[in-house]
This record gives structure tokens, C-alpha cells and sequence, in this order.
């Protein structure tokens, strides 16, 4: 195997005996793993792990980023496979810049998770309790008796009898 990061290597297609060579098996599978892992997560596998509400939905929301980076790299390693060099999509610098991506979506998500999800985690659970606490006395001021609703079910309005 050549230098894999020499500008020659790089922007040289690949044979089809040089498509499943060490470094082609180890990014089919991370990338398939992951695009499996996050189709998964995306379509309502996360209520199975998960049953916070935001924390699903956060859950979901980078399952489906993930999904786009990990699809992206599966497409460069697919032109790779037919042998086929439309735009030069075949060129193993692709699927370094799939990594360089798959690498700062890794960041992107990190960053988010240390700064901002905290505060979004506060202000649901603030929320949450507010709910919870707010609605049962405004049921009970109507005069309503079982005031004692859990979070998340209504009442049912009745059609008043003639």
C-alpha cells in the first residue's frame, strides 16, 4: 500500500482488485454500522431506550444528521465499488473527506451537548414542572373534583343533555 496521504494515492481510482483493501473494509463498515445505528435511533428506536421527551427527540434529531454523513460516505464507497469516476466521485479522497466530515459532525454534536443541551434540558424540566403543578389547581378553582390529572391526559368534554 502507497503513502494514504499522498496527493497521487489520493486522486487515483482505485482498481476493482483495490476496492476491499484494509482501509475499504474498515470505512464499509463503520459508515454501514453507522447508517444502521442511526436509521435505527431515527425510526423509533430511541422510545425503546428512551423515554424522556427531550431526550428522544434530541436522540432523533442527531440519528438523522448521522444518517446524512453516514449515507454520504456509503455513496462515495458505492461509485467506488461499480468502478464507475462520474465528477471524480471515485478518487479515494472522498472517502477522506467523508471522515474529515463523519470527524466534525462527531465535534459539531459534542459541542452542542456540552453548551446548549443543558439549557434546554433545564428549561423543559422547568416547564415540566410548572405543568404539573399549575394545572391541577386551575382544574380545582373550576370546581372540578378529580383535579388530580397526571401530566399529559385531558379531560373529556361532555355534550350537556337537553
Amino acid at each position: 500500500m502507497d503513502n494514504p496521504f499522498s496527493w497521487d494515492y489520493l486522486t487515483t481510482v482505485p482498481g476493482p482488485d483495490q476496492v476491499f483493501e484494509p482501509f475499504g473494509i474498515a470505512f464499509l463498515v463503520v459508515f454501514g454500522l453507522g447508517f444502521l445505528a442511526s436509521l435505527v435511533l431515527y425510526n423509533d428506536g430511541a422510545k425503546r431506550y428512551v423515554s424522556h421527551g427531550l431526550k428522544r427527540r434530541t436522540i432523533q434529531r442527531i440519528a438523522g444528521l448521522a444518517m446524512i454523513v453516514f449515507g454520504i460516505g456509503l455513496f462515495f464507497f458505492a461509485i467506488r465499488l461499480l468502478q464507475i469516476n462520474p465528477f471524480t466521485f471515485g478518487m479515494r479522497l472522498w472517502l477522506w473527506i467523508s471522515i474529515l466530515l463523519l470527524i466534525g459532525f462527531a465535534v459539531a454534536v459534542l459541542v452542542y451537548l456540552r453548551k446548549s443541551y443543558a439549557k434546554d434540558l433545564r428549561d423543559y424540566e422547568a416547564r415540566r414542572l410548572r405543568h404539573q403543578y399549575t394545572r391541577p389547581a386551575a382544574l380545582k378553582a373550576r370546581g372540578r373534583q378529580d383535579a388530580t390529572i397526571p401530566f399529559g391526559k385531558r379531560p373529556v368534554r361532555r355534550r350537556a343533555r337537553r
